[in-house]
């Protein structure tokens, strides 16, 4: 199924990607999406499960991150069928088969490839969820050089969802992080009706 549906093209463009980067990028799920990409989740690199393990960016992952994210959806009432998640750096960065190498340089080498995403989306997405800091981070740094609309693209910034930050309080509200989180997915359906 990895070649049918609204990801089948973007999944084309993951195989023209390793080629040309030479990293074991991680595919679109299949069963994201399917009524359209009204939510653009983001956030900041794959995980070792996805490149490594299932191959795909998945909320049915088998690692804590992806479990996050499902509660937070779940609690914030976004189907799947109506989001797709992606990360600003689409490879692993941590991944052992490389030297090491620094979140914030693969961000810069990845942010055309945001771009690029954005323009295979045919239609923008009507909200884009940014998980974590870095993901805000790539994503300013993309709209620097966007074309207008999407700069003018509504966006909602909140923790990222992976256990080192998931049961932690934020400082500046006192509030849990997974509150924050459940609460962003809420917006971001609230702003995609």
């Amino acid at each position: 199924m990895k070649y049918e549906g609204v990801v089948g093209p973007l999944n084309r463009w993951v195989d023209a990607l390793r080629a040309s980067t030479g990293e074991s990028v991680p595919y679109f799920d299949p069963r994201a999406a399917t009524q359209g990409v009204h939510v653009l989740v983001l956030l900041q690199d794959p995980s070792g499960e996805a490149q490594l393990g299932s191959g795909f960016i998945s909320r049915d992952n088998n690692d804590p991150t992806a479990h996050n994210s499902t509660l937070a959806a779940e609690a914030g009432g976004l189907p799947y069928s109506r989001s797709l998640h992606w990360n600003v750096v689409p490879w692993w960065v941590a991944n052992p088969a490389f030297p090491p190498r620094s979140l914030t340089g693969e961000a810069r080498r990845a942010a055309p490839l945001l771009a690029e995403l954005m323009d295979l989306l045919g239609s923008p997405p009507k909200v884009v969820l940014l998980l974590g800091k870095q993901a805000q981070k790539a994503w300013s740094s993309m709209l620097l050089d966007a074309p207008p609309e999407l700069r003018a693209l509504p966006t909602v910034k909140a923790p990222h969802p992976s256990p080192l930050a998931y049961n932690k309080t934020d400082a500046e509200t006192g509030r849990s992080n997974k509150e924050l989180l459940n609460e962003a997915f809420e917006r971001a359906v609230e702003m995609s009706q």
